[in-house]
């Protein structure tokens, strides 16, 4: 996996911030098809079970992501109304390929590549400048360490 998709997202179902990761996922896929697929089936199936859904309300559920991801224009748009859908159960935080992590002015990528520079640089760079791809095995490396440190939410 060269350029790998992740997908961030935190628990609003209580108050996240008493575990150590704010009740943070962080999934990796090979691309965003792979990605797509994750969000309408398994996770569907994780907002099912939270918000205690019966199998009728969680297939309707199914078949409104479907239509979200298939009808958005943008990713940060479908990523807006996929969060409307599980408002108070889980929140997507980041969704994205690695290179735009790298790269992106965005609150999340911006926090991870701070967080990055702080414990990886030298204390002379930008702490959001961009991370060049010769350094993303060690970005990927400090992820977990992000979600249960790092400011994000």
């Amino acid at each position: 996996m060269n350029n790998p998709w992740a997908l961030c997202h935190v628990d609003e179902s209580f108050n996240a911030s008493l575990l150590g990761n704010r009740g943070s996922q962080l999934h990796w896929f090979e691309d965003q098809a792979q990605l797509c697929q994750y969000l309408q089936e398994e996770y569907v199936d994780l907002l099912a079970d939270t918000g205690e859904l019966d199998e009728e309300q969680t297939e309707a559920a199914r078949e409104r992501f479907a239509l979200i991801i298939e009808q958005s224009l943008s990713l940060p748009t479908m990523v807006d109304h996929l969060n409307d859908l599980s408002s108070g159960l889980r929140r997507i935080v980041w969704l994205g390929s690695l290179a735009e992590l790298a790269e992106l002015d965005d609150e999340f990528a911006n926090a991870v590549r701070r967080y990055f520079w702080g414990e990886q640089g030298e204390g002379d760079e930008d702490p959001e400048a961009p991370i060049p791809e010769s350094l993303w095995p060690d970005l990927l490396d400090l992820m977990d360490d992000f979600l249960a440190e790092g400011e994000y939410c």
